[in-house]
C-alpha cells in the first residue's frame, strides 16, 4: 500500500487482542477497548491488527510510523494473538502497551513478550506499574485513564439518586469493603449488583451512555482506586457526568488534581458520615464541588489530554546521542533531557499496601522470623489471590522452614500461570531459577539438570547461580559457571543483594534444612573446598528422583528432540506437575478437533462413581 500524498497523521498499528469473543463480558471493558483506538486516532491514524499475524507481512502493507503492542491483559474471554517475525523493519519504532492493573500476575508474560518482540520502551494504562515493575521504570512511561466526554457529560437529568453504588467492593477494594456499607445503612442508595467480568451476568451491568446517565442524576457517587492507590476511571467517570467524586485520599488522585472539598470529597471511615451529612444538608456547596470536579476532568483528564505516546514518537524521531525521554508525572508530558542531567521520570510510590507489606515481612525474613514472614506474605493474597510477589515470598518461607515440597508447589503455580495460563514463551527468570532449586531441594537433581537448558533463551543473575549449584553438585567441568550467558531479563521480583559466597553459604543451609545432607555437604566441598562434588551422585537422594513416571516424561521429551520434532514439543516442562503429557497430546491433534479432545480429559478426569451405594 502506498502512502497517500496527502497523508497528515503518522500511521499506527495497534496489535490488539481480539476483545470480542466473550458475549459474556461486561459491556465496559469492550468499551475501555474501543476507546483507547479513539485516544489514539486524536494523533494517529490507526490501524488495528486483532487477529494472528505476520508482523513482516503487516508493516509491508501498511508502513507504519510506530508500532503499538498490546500485552499483558488478564483476558476474561479476549484471544491473544500471535505475532510472528518481529524482528522484521528495524526502522519502525516499536512500544509496548500493559494494559492490566499494576499488580497483574500477566506481569512476567508481558516482560517475556517484550523481550521476544524485540521492545525496549513500554506504556501502562496504570499509575503505579513503575512501583510494581521497578526492574524496567526507566523504559516505561504512563498513559493514564480517561475519559470519552461524549460518553461521560451533562445529561441535564435531575438529581433524584442521593448516592450510587457501583463496582467491585471485594478484598482489592479495602476502602469500598468499608464505606459502602456505611453509605448503604444511612442513606438511599442505587447499588448495582458486583458481577465479576468473566460472569454471565456481568453484560447486564450499565454501562456506556445508560451508566453515565444513572451517575448524572445521582448527587454523589464513592469509589477508591484499589489497595494499590490507583487511579481507576471511576475516579473521572463520576465527576465527569457531573456526580460528586467521593473517595479515598492518595497521592495519585491528588496528581490528577483533585483537591478535598474543592473538587472532590475525601473520606474515610472516621469522617464519612459527617461529610455526607454536611454536604446533604449544604447543597450549594455540593453543587460548587461538583461544577469544579467536572471542569477538572472534562479540562486535564477526557481523551483528548492523553497525548504521552504521540509525544514519545516525535521525542523519539529527533532524538540524539546522550539524551533520554522522561515523563513529569503520571499525568504530565513527556520531554528530552541530556541523559548526564539527574532528571529522571517522575512516578508514585509508597501508597501500595501490599507494597508495604511485602516490606515489612521482608525484613522479618531477614531477621529469621518466618512465620511473622508469612502472615505478612499472607495478608497481601487477602488483596489480590494471585499476587506473584507473595506467592514467591511464601514459597522461599517453605523453603526456610525445609518444606522443599510446599516450595516447589508454589512455584509451579507461578510458571503455569505464564506459561500456560497467558501463553508466554517462557517464564520469569526469577521464578524458574527457584523452581530448580525446589527440584534440588526435594530430591529431584536429575531432572533440574535436564531442565537447566529447557528456556535457552532465558538468562538471569539467579539462573546463572542455579545453574552453577547443579554444574557444581553434579562434578561437571563448568562448575565455575560465567557471570551472566546474554543479556538478562527482566523479572516481577526482587530478590536480597548477596554475594556468590552469600547466596551459596544461604543455599547450602536451605538444603539442610530440606533433609539434603549429603547434597549440602557436597555443595559445601565443591564451593569452599575446591573440588567436584560428582561422587554424590549414587546417593541415595539422587537414587530416589529416578523413578519411572519421571524417567517416562523425560524420555518422551528426549526421543522428540531426537525426532527433531521441536516445534511439537510443548512449551512446558517434561514433568506431571505442568501436564506435559496432555499438552503434547493436544499439540499433536488439530485444531478443529481439539474441542473432542477436551471434552474426553475432562471425562477422563471426572471421580468415577461406584454402582453400589
Amino acid at each position: 500500500m502506498n502512502r497517500k500524498a496527502d497523508h497528515r497523521k503518522p500511521r499506527l498499528v495497534f496489535f490488539q487482542w481480539d476483545h470480542q469473543p466473550n458475549a459474556n463480558a461486561a459491556g465496559y471493558l469492550l468499551l475501555h477497548m474501543q476507546q483507547q483506538v479513539k485516544c489514539l486516532e486524536t494523533h494517529f491514524d490507526v490501524i488495528v491488527v486483532n487477529r494472528d499475524c505476520d508482523y513482516a507481512e503487516i508493516c509491508d502493507r501498511y508502513e507504519p510510523d510506530l508500532t503499538l503492542f498490546e500485552s499483558g491483559y488478564r483476558s476474561h474471554g479476549s484471544h491473544r494473538i500471535k505475532i510472528a517475525n518481529t524482528n522484521a523493519h528495524i526502522t519502525v519504532p516499536k512500544l509496548g502497551l500493559h494494559n492490566a492493573d499494576a499488580w497483574c500476575d500477566r506481569r512476567a508474560g508481558f516482560l517475556s513478550d517484550m523481550e521476544h518482540w524485540g521492545i525496549e520502551t513500554y506504556f501502562a494504562i496504570a499509575t503505579m506499574a513503575p512501583e510494581y515493575m521497578p526492574a524496567v521504570k526507566d523504559n516505561l512511561f504512563v498513559w493514564p485513564n480517561f475519559i470519552d466526554p461524549e460518553v461521560y457529560r451533562d445529561y441535564g437529568q435531575q438529581k433524584i439518586i442521593p448516592v450510587t453504588l457501583t463496582g467491585q467492593a471485594y478484598g482489592l477494594y479495602p476502602w469500598r469493603q468499608t464505606i459502602f456499607p456505611i453509605f448503604r445503612d444511612r442513606y438511599p442508595c442505587l447499588v448495582s449488583p458486583q458481577h465479576a467480568y468473566e460472569s454471565k451476568l456481568a453484560s447486564q451491568l450499565l454501562s456506556g451512555e445508560a451508566y453515565a446517565r444513572a451517575l448524572n442524576a445521582s448527587l454523589v457517587a464513592p469509589t477508591c482506586g484499589t489497595m494499590g492507590g490507583e487511579i481507576v476511571r471511576k475516579h473521572f467517570e463520576i465527576p465527569g457526568a457531573k456526580s460528586c467524586l467521593v473517595t479515598e485520599r492518595t497521592a495519585a488522585v491528588e496528581a490528577a488534581g483533585f483537591v478535598d472539598m474543592e473538587n472532590c470529597v475525601f473520606v474515610d471511615s472516621s469522617n464519612a458520615v459527617e461529610k455526607l451529612d454536611y454536604l446533604f444538608a449544604h447543597p450549594d456547596d455540593i453543587r460548587r464541588i461538583t461544577a469544579a470536579g467536572y471542569s477538572l476532568v472534562h479540562s486535564r483528564h477526557t481523551l483528548t489530554h492523553r497525548p504521552q505516546i504521540y509525544q514519545w514518537f516525535m521525542l523519539n524521531k529527533g532524538l540524539e546521542v546522550g539524551e533520554k525521554i522522561i515523563q513529569s508525572g503520571p499525568f504530565g508530558e513527556l520531554t528530552k533531557v541530556r541523559r548526564t542531567s539527574m532528571q529522571e521520570s517522575v512516578h508514585i510510590v509508597g501508597e501500595a499496601r501490599d507494597r508495604a507489606l511485602l516490606k515489612q515481612g521482608d525484613l522479618l525474613l531477614q531477621q529469621g522470623r518466618v512465620e511473622d514472614a508469612k502472615h505478612c506474605y499472607e495478608r497481601c493474597l487477602d488483596f489480590v489471590s494471585y499476587l506473584p510477589e507473595a506467592k514467591f515470598r511464601l514459597a522461599l518461607c517453605a523453603l526456610q522452614e525445609g518444606d522443599a515440597d510446599r516450595a516447589s508447589g508454589l512455584l509451579v503455580e507461578l510458571v503455569k500461570v505464564t506459561i500456560t495460563d497467558y501463553g508466554a514463551l517462557d517464564p520469569d527468570p526469577v521464578e524458574w531459577a527457584y523452581f530448580l532449586l525446589a527440584l534440588i531441594c526435594r530430591g529431584h537433581f536429575k531432572q533440574a539438570r535436564r531442565l537447566r537448558d529447557f528456556y535457552p533463551s532465558l538468562f538471569h543473575e539467579e539462573i546463572r547461580r542455579a545453574h552453577l549449584v547443579i554444574a557444581q553438585l553434579g562434578g561437571s567441568a563448568d562448575a565455575v559457571a560465567p557471570r551472566s550467558y546474554g543479556r538478562d531479563r527482566k523479572s516481577v521480583h526482587q530478590v536480597p543483594d548477596r554475594t556468590d559466597s552469600e547466596w551459596l553459604v544461604w543455599f547450602t543451609d536451605i538444603l539442610e534444612r530440606c533433609q539434603r545432607h549429603d547434597l549440602s555437604n557436597g555443595l559445601r566441598l565443591a564451593a569452599f573446598g575446591g573440588s567436584a562434588a560428582g561422587e554424590n551422585m549414587t546417593s541415595p537422594h539422587f537414587k530416589a528422583d529416578a523413578g519411572l513416571r519421571l524417567r517416562l516424561y523425560s524420555g518422551i521429551d528426549g526421543l522428540m528432540v531426537k525426532l527433531r520434532l521441536n516445534g511439537m514439543r510443548p512449551n512446558v516442562p517434561p514433568l506431571p506437575e505442568f501436564r506435559y503429557l496432555w499438552h503434547l497430546a493436544r499439540g499433536l491433534i488439530p485444531q478443529s478437533q481439539r474441542g473432542s479432545f477436551r471434552r474426553i480429559q475432562m471425562a477422563l478426569s471426572r471421580p468415577s462413581r461406584s454402582k453400589h451405594p
